[in-house]
């Protein structure tokens, strides 16, 4: 029996977001709005804006990225801290 594969889900935060966001432009959220994972998957996420962009368990400053693995199952909320980005809901199972 192998060992259980675990997925990388990785996302790109492009340069702009934070000023688009903050004119009042529409974006494409970097992230879907409902991302379901498995325990032991990863979320991966890039940050290319000149902004920080914090979602709850990450902080990305300009040019990072940023891993967080899921330890554990439940349904979770992760919300950027740019003002008006976006929310995402992670269901872990």
């Amino acid at each position: 029996m192998g060992l259980p594969s675990h997925q990388v889900y990785s996302y790109t935060i492009t340069k702009g977001t934070a000023a688009a966001v903050a004119a009042g432009s529409a974006v494409e959220n970097p992230l879907p709005s409902d991302l379901k994972v498995k325990v032991g998957d990863t979320l991966e996420v890039t940050n290319n804006d000149v902004a920080t962009h914090t979602y709850t368990f990450l902080v990305l400053r300009p040019g990072e990225t940023g891993r967080y693995t899921f330890k554990r199952t439940g349904i979770f909320e992760a919300t950027c801290t740019v003002k008006g980005h976006e929310t995402v809901i992670i269901t872990v199972t």
